[in-house]
């Protein structure tokens, strides 16, 4: 798996390059946006994990409130477009990640885009994103907007690199540094009605056995390895067993990428504790959106639950991988497990959630679990 990644991102970024040699500079202008008659609009998000996609989520915000009357596309991977369902865009265009997909897949696109003459496309990924400045450039826009730097040729507006390194708060100071308003927007995930409740009857099926009146607390045992962002799978069965064992309403979830942990957790969960992989992104929300706490490791269901105001607990490991893709405390809880730790700091965190959200019930479940664990937290 992390070898075909490497190679796509190779070979996309060779093609990229070898584009690049073949083409001028733009020029460069200097723009009033808000003077500028902007009727159509492709927002480009050309990277291809689930959180980076939710996390493109309040650029349509953004523009739409710069923009009111303005049709609004959104090119991105193809798990952007279920989730990017319900926003306010006309448009997805899906663009491919797999070689050989990802090289003719992009003639066709790239024609359809540029016979929409857009006024504006920007790549609003905040970053040096090759994929990105090449969709871009060559979408035939009047204005093409994205980040100086490497990759900035194709653009005929540079924006400087954003001083924030939060992924959370560097797209709003991007738009601020195109001249127009702005705002701290949290990503945003809208299910309907219909969704939310087909959620929870699944849950309440998962859980039949359970006492139906304790909070549920969800817990997505993936992250990324190649990038250090998973929980020891032990630490997560350690957590998911004391949990269960003092009668709070645990589901186990998992990623297509968690394979190689499913043998593991089948045989180690105690009896009763669901272990779901849902492969529709809608309805795995769905599923999230009826936990009352959700804890994860920096992931892109970290930032699903986020989205949809889900109180999260976020495990970080390393500190670079805190300071660019942490949620704020306002929607969530961080743990920092970068020390060498024990389940210890996790538990209690677990307990101060749902003591605060969930007052007495939850209080008394955990300082149950902590006195069996034998931890001295400072009660």
């Amino acid at each position: 798996m992390i070898l075909r990644y490497k190679v796509n991102k190779k070979i996309r970024t060779l093609a990229t390059w070898m584009t690049g040699l073949i083409t001028s500079r733009s020029n460069e202008e200097r723009v009033d946006f808000q003077r500028e008659p902007i009727r159509k609009i492709l927002l480009v998000r050309a990277t291809f994990r689930m959180g980076h996609s939710v996390l493109a989520t309040p650029a349509v915000f953004l523009f739409r409130k710069n923009f009111p009357h303005a049709r609004i596309d959104f090119a991105g991977p193809a798990i952007s477009k279920p989730l990017f369902q319900n926003l306010p865009i006309t448009n997805h265009y899906q663009i491919h990640q797999r070689f050989p997909k990802s090289c003719w897949a992009y003639v066709p696109f790239m024609k359809q885009i540029r016979s929409t003459k857009y006024d504006l496309a920007i790549d609003v990924s905040c970053s040096k994103s090759a994929l990105g400045a090449f969709i871009v450039g060559f979408s035939g826009a009047r204005f093409r907007v994205g980040l100086r730097g490497r990759w900035d040729h194709w653009f005929n507006v540079r924006v400087e690199r954003p001083a924030q390194k939060s992924k959370y708060r560097n797209l709003p100071d991007f738009v601020r540094s195109m001249g127009l308003q702005s705002e701290e927007l949290l990503p945003s995930l809208i299910l309907s009605a219909d969704e939310k409740e087909n959620g929870r009857r699944q849950l309440e099926m998962l859980l039949a056995d359970r006492d139906p009146t304790g909070p549920i607390v969800g817990v997505f045992v993936g992250g990324r390895k190649s990038w250090r962002k998973r929980w020891p799978k032990e630490h997560f069965k350690e957590l998911i067993s004391d949990l269960h064992a003092q009668g709070v309403k645990v589901i186990v979830f998992r990623g297509p990428e968690e394979k190689d942990v499913v043998r593991y957790f089948e045989r180690a969960l105690p009896w009763g504790v669901p272990f779901v992989f849902e492969s529709s992104p809608r309805k795995f929300a769905a599923l999230v959106s009826n936990c009352d706490l959700f804890v994860s490791c920096d992931s892109g269901p970290m930032h699903m639950a986020c989205a949809m105001g889900v109180r999260t607990i976020g495990i970080f490991l390393l500190q670079h991988n805190r300071e660019r893709w942490a949620p704020p405390s306002s929607i969530a809880r961080l743990v920092d497990q970068s020390a060498p730790r024990t389940v210890k700091e996790l538990v209690k965190v677990c307990r101060m959630e749902l003591d605060q959200w969930f007052g007495t019930l939850g209080g008394k479940l955990l300082v149950g679990l902590i006195g069996m664990s034998g931890f001295d937290i400072g009660l």
